[in-house]
C-alpha cells in the first residue's frame, strides 16, 4: 500500500511539473423550434439507451475475467500441489478486470449525442476546461481547437470559448438575481438557463433551464453557474 501511494505521488508530481491539465467540456443550445426540442429528447433516450450498453458490456467482461481467473487459479493449485509446492495466491491474483473499462464506450455515446443535438438544429460549443495543477495555467485565454463540422454548428462571431478554472469562467461572477441569464453546468456539459429568484439559504440559485420543462428546474450552488452574453 505504501509503495502504491509513493508511486501515486510520483505520478502526480511529474504531471504537475508539465502544467496545467485541461479536459474538454461541452455547452449546448437547444434549438428554437418544438420539432428540434422533440428531436433532442430522442437523442438523450439514445444516449441513455448507449450509456446502459456500456454497462452491461463492462458487466460482461468483468464476469468473463472472472470465470477465466477461476480456471487460472484451479490450473495454479494443480501444478503446486503437484509439484508439492505451497499454495499461496487466490483467485483475485488472477483477474484482469482492468482492461475492462468503458470509458471508450462511454466517449463513444457523447460524441453520437453531440452530433445527434447538432442534426436537430442545436448548437454545440467546446471550451477548454483546467481540472488539475490550475495554478500554473497561463493568464491568456486557451482556445479550444475548431470542432468538426459534421458533428457541431459553427460557433458564433465574438463566442469562441475561453478558459475555465475548477468550473468557474474568466467572466464575472454570476449574481443570484430573478431574471437573470445565465449558463448552469449540469453533467459536464453547459446549458442556457434564468435564475428564477434570489438565493437559497444554503446559498444555491433557483433556476430553469431554457428549452426544457419546468420539471427540470433546480437549485443549483454558484460554481454550476457563469454569466451568458
Amino acid at each position: 500500500m505504501r509503495q502504491f501511494r509513493f508511486l501515486l505521488f510520483a505520478v502526480l508530481a511529474l504531471l504537475g511539473a508539465c502544467g496545467p491539465i485541461y479536459e474538454t467540456q461541452y455547452s449546448f443550445i437547444p434549438p428554437n423550434s418544438t420539432e428540434g426540442r422533440m428531436c433532442v429528447g430522442q437523442c438523450q433516450q439514445g444516449r441513455t439507451i448507449c450509456r446502459q450498453g456500456c454497462t452491461l458490456e463492462q458487466q460482461a467482461c468483468r464476469n468473463d475475467a472472472k470465470t477465466r481467473a477461476m480456471m487460472d487459479y484451479q490450473a495454479y493449485v494443480n501444478r503446486q500441489t503437484a509439484e508439492k509446492k505451497p499454495i499461496k495466491k487466490s483467485p483475485s491474483d488472477f483477474e484482469q478486470t482492468w482492461a475492462c473499462g468503458n470509458s471508450s464506450c462511454e466517449e463513444r455515446c457523447e460524441s453520437d449525442y453531440r452530433g445527434c443535438f447538432s442534426s436537430c438544429g442545436g448548437q454545440v460549443i467546446a471550451q477548454q476546461v483546467c481540472t488539475m495543477f490550475c495554478d500554473q495555467a497561463p493568464r491568456q485565454p486557451v482556445l479550444s481547437p475548431a470542432p468538426p463540422a459534421a458533428a457541431y454548428s459553427p460557433i458564433p462571431q465574438g463566442g469562441a470559448p475561453g478558459m475555465v478554472v475548477a468550473g468557474r469562467s474568466d467572466q464575472s461572477a454570476v449574481t443570484c438575481r430573478k431574471g437573470e441569464r445565465v449558463e448552469a453546468l449540469w453533467e459536464g456539459e453547459w446549458y442556457p438557463a434564468v435564475v428564477t429568484g434570489g438565493p437559497r439559504g444554503d446559498g444555491r440559485c433557483p433556476i430553469h433551464y431554457e428549452g426544457y420543462s419546468r420539471q427540470d428546474d433546480e437549485a443549483v450552488s454558484p460554481r454550476r453557474l457563469r454569466p451568458r452574453e
